[in-house]
């Protein structure tokens, strides 16, 4: 849906619209779009009114797409009299044309129309004020898109499906058995319309997480008829992201995307802190790793309104919007911020490694010139090992303790040991549960590889003991699923039996049970191999396994290589991979999980001063 016989010709500069300035910072523009049939222009009035409006207003949330100007709004300006039209984008155009009633006027904010474009500056003070626009409008009217291929109805049918067997016992659990033990038997045609929703471009831009994250009440309009409430939607993606990760898989049904937005800037009624994972800024910024901007920059500034700036050091509570600023400025400052007067460091956590960098599809924008422990947040997320709800305590309780001189961060820590050698990368499916015969038939599990490659054992069994006394299985099991602290969030590191339980499962299910012990079989009955599955798949995307001198375990960035050092950072929840340099200096390669230093066990060792550049 275009309506292309309904748009206004481009403006010419000398009918262009003039912008009146906005006399105060808590001043915004509202458009008025008049009344209109499909085959009429866009025609509307703006006023200036401040926050809190009023009268209600509803805010548009849309991808803005291409740059190019095809269309135009005619514009009056309440305040000043004058008239002109705007250029408007093939998007906010059709957006407008959709949200347009036939006989009555409505009252809309979007930020192509009520926000001179032109004017860094103004941009700038308006971008303080978004959480508080979206928070104060009545109602957010998305807009995905045309429905160029006709999906948007029974996409809509599917998710009023998938409700109501969710909210059904009986018919939940017979879907739960078809769609993960029988999911080979399913039609894939069926979910394609659900598939290609979750797919519109929509959900991965950077702005709609304050745009959608609120308590307002959201609707989704796609194509010309179709509307689909965001609550709704929320909720059925919740079921489908907690159970069925291999139906998601299989089906290409993203809705990690979705919840990702679900109430991203509600704050908690509870108290809260930098310990809970939407109470820290910088997680947040990591979080949002895979959303899309045309402006870097926005990867901070996007969450400038986000409640965990209320807990976070002082100087990520006072930084400002300004476009005049370098994206490496604005990276550089944030990582600043976020370790000077900080109880912890997610900042470092959060630097994911060169490698990893260059196999995103963002590969082709220019380096950032930038320290290595200022993260790139253009980079995609990995599974964050030391995230703030983890219970990793590998510093102990210490504070980190360091300055900052230029572009060196000195920090206080120690050397616990030294990479002696270093696996292949994982990929995003390397411990996938596959469910083909034909394709297990040839295939050799990547943990099975491991096992072989460090005990030189063909059989898996619990007697082969690791350095801290366990099994070497468990330690293995445990260093790619981070010590399974995702399996059960709420118990934080699960029994040793239950976890033994959910990787034997994992195995059976991945046609090993002929190599593993009469124990290891028996254990099996009483897991769940998805349960791992996912955990790992997670977790070891985009890393790699190494052992150290001393022979420990550890999942690290995929830059890892021989004669890395693995330290003991004070305030660090994690060990820290660093390369040493010239003169004494190292560069950081980033977070890693060495099992058995996860709790303090390395602090008994010297401290010394690292120089990261």
């Amino acid at each position: 849906m275009e309506f292309k016989g309904s748009q206004t010709p481009l403006t010419s500069p000398e009918n262009a619209f003039p912008y009146a300035s906005l006399p105060a910072t808590s001043t915004i523009r509202i458009l008025t779009l008049h009344p209109g049939a499909p085959s009429e222009p866009l025609v509307g009035t703006l006023t200036h009114e401040i926050l809190p409006t009023s009268q209600p207003y509803e805010a548009i949330s849309y991808v803005w797409g291409s740059d190019t100007r095809c269309s135009a709004l005619h514009l009056t300006d309440a305040q000043t009299g004058k008239s002109g039209t705007l250029p408007l984008t093939q998007s906010i155009h059709d957006a407008l044309m959709r949200m347009r009633p036939h006989d009555e006027s409505r009252r809309l904010w979007a930020d192509q129309v009520c926000i001179d474009q032109d004017d860094i500056t103004e941009r700038g003070q308006q971008v303080k004020l978004m959480d508080v626009i979206y928070q104060s409008a009545s109602h957010v009217l998305v807009w995905l898109g045309s429905d160029e291929h006709g999906n948007a109805q029974e996409a809509k049918d599917m998710i009023i499906h998938l409700d109501q067997v969710f909210r059904d016992e009986t018919r939940h659990a017979a879907f739960k058995r078809k769609h993960s033990l029988e999911l080979g038997h399913r039609d894939a045609a069926r979910w394609v319309p659900l598939s290609k929703l979750t797919q519109q471009p929509w959900f991965t831009r950077i702005w709609i997480v304050q745009e959608i994250g609120t308590s307002t009440p959201s609707t989704l309009h796609w194509g010309p008829h179709v509307t689909i409430s965001w609550a709704l939607l929320s909720r059925v993606a919740d079921v489908l992201n907690t159970s069925y990760h291999l139906l998601r898989t299989r089906f290409s049904i993203f809705t990690p995307n979705i919840r990702y937005l679900d109430a991203r800037f509600v704050e908690p009624d509870t108290p809260y802190g930098e310990d809970y994972n939407r109470g820290s800024f910088i997680y947040e910024l990591h979080r949002a790793r895979h959303l899309r901007t045309k402006d870097p920059r926005d990867h901070v500034y996007a969450f400038l309104g986000h409640f965990s700036r209320k807990v976070g050091t002082e100087g990520l509570r006072a930084i400002e919007v300004d476009y005049s600023r370098t994206i490496d400025h604005v990276f550089t400052d944030v990582a600043r911020r976020g370790l000077e007067g900080a109880k912890t460091l997610i900042v470092l956590s959060a630097v994911h490694g060169v490698l990893a960098r260059n196999r995103t599809n963002r590969s082709r924008r220019k380096p950032l010139n930038v320290p290595s422990w200022v993260p790139d947040w253009r980079v995609l997320p990995l599974h964050l090992i030391g995230s703030p709800e983890c219970p990793h305590l590998a510093a102990g309780n210490t504070l980190p303790s360091l300055e900052i001189d230029g572009r060196v961060l000195k920090i206080k820590g120690r050397t616990v040991d030294v990479v002696a050698r270093a696996w292949w990368t994982f990929f995003g499916q390397a411990f996938q549960i596959r469910d083909d015969a034909e394709a297990l038939k040839d295939r050799k599990d990547p943990f099975e590889i491991l096992w072989k490659d460090l005990t030189g054992k063909d059989m898996l069994d619990t007697e082969e003991q690791y350095l801290t006394g366990e099994s070497k299985l468990f330690a293995l099991m445990q260093t790619l699923a981070n010590g399974c602290v995702g399996i059960n969030r709420t118990k934080g590191i699960v029994t040793l039996e239950e976890n033994l339980a959910h990787v034997a499962a994992y195995l059976i299910k991945a046609g090993l049970g002929a190599k593993m012990s009469q124990q290891l079989v028996e254990m099996a009955a009483g897991g769940d191999p998805y349960r791992w599955s996912h955990e790992a798949t997670l977790v070891t995307r985009y890393r790699r396994v190494g052992l150290t001198e001393k022979g420990y375990y550890l999942l690290a960035p995929d830059t890892l290589r021989q004669g890395d050092e693995i330290v003991i950072l004070d305030g660090g929840k994690t060990p820290f991979v660093l390369r040493p340099g010239q003169d004494a200096t190292y560069e950081l390669g980033g977070e890693c999980y060495v099992h058995g230093l996860m709790n303090g066990e390395g602090t008994g060792a010297d401290k010394v001063i690292f120089s990261i550049v």
